[in-house]
């Protein structure tokens, strides 16, 4: 299941990142994805912010998957 949470993820971070939807979210539209502090954010910073979730939940990802306790 975690890796189909991760491909919608990931479906969604790529339009964010490479594709137009950093600029369809900025402004007040993504106060309700990411949280009160991104409603001030630009374009670009919405980009950065999400590829560093991106790699951040990648990490989790593969640590849960190949070096569970």
């Amino acid at each position: 299941m975690a890796f189909f949470s991760f491909a919608a993820y990931s479906a969604f971070c790529y339009w964010v990142i490479f594709l137009d939807g950093a600029t369809v979210l900025e402004g007040w539209k993504s106060f309700f994805l990411f949280g009160w502090f991104a409603a001030s954010l630009t374009a670009q910073e919405l980009k950065f912010y999400v590829g560093i979730s991106w790699i951040a939940s990648l990490v989790f990802l593969l640590i849960a998957t190949f070096g569970g306790a």
